[in-house]
């Protein structure tokens, strides 16, 4: 039993960094210390079944001068029966962490002995509340030491830890409670460069306070993004740098149709509402972004925006592919915003497709439609997508793979000249742009016939 139970040293290496000094987090270095006792016990889950293959970590107690830094720990590995082991204690005080991933549950012992043998019989768990967010890594100017992208999300003085990557969402598993997070980077050698080099432990281990939030079991609490730098002296990691402009920012969640994350899904912010300034005869989509692993995506607030509004369209590609659209942002919502907006969830659907040919009617007045049509170009798409083709009235035009639903479909003159030339004389926007709601069905293609085209008149002044 034992030599199934025992977790080499080496798995416990690869989950933490943060060291202190010489001493490794997630290892028992100090074997001097160690008491020979056998620690043992079972763990079950809320429903009562065995808690197999979960996680058990023993750690230090840490006090509070020390709580900066992951603490040391070691962990063992539950079998079919729940049951664990430990050879020794690691002190005669010591913190139990019980960690199950298949069933989301979890349970944490700030401290037992390891006489208290009726502290393990039977350890109960509970469902897991759950902290993510995502953690962006900036610096002002060059740093002395390249710190990489790895980064060490943390609980102080507590055994529970998650690895990240800079840009990239974490979801970490912790008690129910009100805590402290950590952020440093991943490399213990990183962090000796950076102590040598003078940089302070306040910066290097970044922490965050759940302030009076509180999370019980089953919670989740998203919050961020995080920045970590070594030019910031202020504690909270929520806010940038003084010296640093702010960096406004948009961001969600995509999901797919069974509710689950997309991971991969391209991100493009629409700017251009009317698709006037797109090139060629077919507009592009144009990935900024795509998801992170858990259907969270981030984009800096477009620079310009030339209409009131602008909208983020999302393209899933392969075998399932899927497209989605967020709300139309008001221009007034981020013009002065220094943090980051949620747009919320979007969730993707089967992408549709739309059939038509544009009829050419001369005179307004007269409905009679015109045979001269091939002198005649028009743009037509749906507003707030990159979905704009070029066509010739009277002739077929088809446009694929637009996103599904009720969409404001949108018609002008395709020339170029005459659009700017109307701009420029500050022509009513509705005599020169047509629109027209229409319903394009998921996964299939509208065959629609229903619009009619008519040039518009140049004003008297600009003939």
């Amino acid at each position: 039993m034992k030599n199934f139970l025992k977790i080499a040293v080496a798995s416990a290496v690869a989950l933490c960094a943060c060291s202190d000094g010489d001493k490794v987090a997630g290892t028992a270095t100090d074997t001097e210390n160690m008491i020979t006792a056998e620690v043992s016990g079972s763990v079950v889950r809320t429903d009562g079944s065995y808690a197999k293959n979960a996680v058990v970590r023993m750690a230090r107690i840490y006090d509070e001068s020390e709580n900066l830094s992951v603490p040391e720990f070691v962990e063992v590995r539950t079998d079919t029966t729940g049951v664990f082991a430990f050879d020794s204690a690691i002190a005669d005080t010591f913190q139990l962490a019980v960690v199950d991933e298949d069933a989301e549950e979890i349970s944490y012992m700030p401290r037992v002995t390891a006489a208290s043998k009726e502290d393990f019989e039977k350890i109960k768990l509970e469902k897991a509340a759950v902290f993510g967010g995502v953690l962006f890594y900036e610096e002002v100017t060059e740093p002395a030491v390249p710190v990489g992208s790895h980064f060490m999300v943390y609980m102080p003085g507590m055994p529970f830890t998650q690895s990240v990557f800079a840009g990239d969402s974490f979801s970490m598993m912790i008690p129910a409670g009100t805590w402290w997070f950590g952020f440093c980077p991943g490399d213990p050698q990183i962090v000796a460069k950076l102590k040598d080099s003078g940089v302070a432990d306040s910066l290097i281990y970044r922490v965050w306070n759940m302030d009076s939030v509180e999370v019980e079991p089953g919670d989740t609490l998203l919050t961020g993004p995080f920045l970590w730098s070594t030019e910031s002296e202020v504690d909270s990691l929520m806010n940038q740098p003084e010296e640093q402009t702010p960096v406004s920012r948009i961001s969600g969640r995509v999901a797919c149709k069974n509710a689950k994350e997309c991971a991969g899904v391209e991100v493009m912010a629409i700017t251009d509402l009317f698709g006037f300034g797109f090139a060629g005869d077919v507009s592009e989509f144009v990935a900024e972004t795509t998801t992170d692993s858990l259907g969270r995506w981030w984009l800096p607030v477009p620079s310009e925006i030339p209409a009131d509004s602008f909208r983020v369209e999302f393209r899933a590609v392969g075998k399932v592919p899927g497209m989605g659209l967020s709300r139309y942002v008001m221009k007034s919502e981020v013009e002065a915003l220094e943090d980051t907006l949620d747009l919320g969830t979007v969730e993707l659907s089967k992408p549709s497709g739309l059939n038509s040919r544009i009829a050419l009617v001369i005179d307004k007045q007269d409905s009679s439609q015109s045979d001269n049509c091939m002198m005649n170009s028009v743009v037509i798409g749906a507003k707030g997508t990159a979905h704009f083709v070029r066509a010739v009235t009277c002739k077929p035009l088809s446009i694929a793979e637009i996103p599904s639903g009720e969409q404001e479909l949108v018609l002008y003159s395709g020339d170029a000249k005459v659009i700017s030339t109307l701009q420029d004389a500050e022509m009513a926007f509705d005599e020169y742009v047509v629109s027209v709601f229409v319903n394009l069905p998921e996964g299939d293609v509208l065959e629609w016939q229903g619009m009619t085209y008519t040039p518009p008149a140049l004003p008297k002044s600009v003939k």
